[in-house]
């Protein structure tokens, strides 16, 4: 994959799909240190999906330095498309506007959110597996990552 950089500074680039939710709500977890982190390089987030109450549920873990993590406002973004393989492909994208800081130290925050509904057949339970994406919305850079989505128990939808 070719690194794209940006020739005009200070210019934001939103993530693909559609905006599901701004400001997106967490919680504060704690910190952690990465004391060899010499890049401004993000962490991929970790993240859990799974089907609950008819709905497709995600948490997602995500570290952001602490001197970025002051001013922090979260925004959650959902794309579907189509693969390849002629299946549909959810994304979500948790992004921020944050000067990038080479950091060492990092606070972990914790974003729960559900999906939209998306308009392809077999709806959001045709869905095994999603891609969550940290993303700077004054790139730099984004990682993300691919999660299969878990059966809920109870009232919610399952794979069979």
């Amino acid at each position: 994959m070719e690194k794209i950089t940006l020739v005009e500074p200070g210019q934001e680039i939103d993530p693909p799909g559609v905006l599901i939710k701004k400001p997106a709500e967490y919680l504060k977890r704690g910190k952690v240190s990465f004391p060899q982190k010499f890049t401004k390089d993000l962490f991929s987030p970790v993240v859990e999906a799974y089907y609950l109450n008819n709905k497709l549920s995600v948490r997602a873990v995500i570290f952001v330095t602490h001197e970025e993590s002051r001013n922090l406002e979260l925004s959650v973004y959902q794309n579907c498309y189509i693969s390849i393989d002629g299946k549909a492909q959810l994304q979500f994208f948790v992004a921020y506007d944050l000067k990038g800081t080479v950091g060492h130290d990092f606070y972990i925050y914790e974003v729960s959110f559900d999906a939209d509904e998306i308009p392809y057949e077999g709806g959001l339970e045709s869905i095994r597996t999603i891609q969550t994406f940290l993303w700077d919305i004054d790139p730099i850079t984004s990682r993300g990552t691919e999660t299969v989505v878990l059966p809920g128990t109870g009232t919610g939808v399952g794979h069979p």
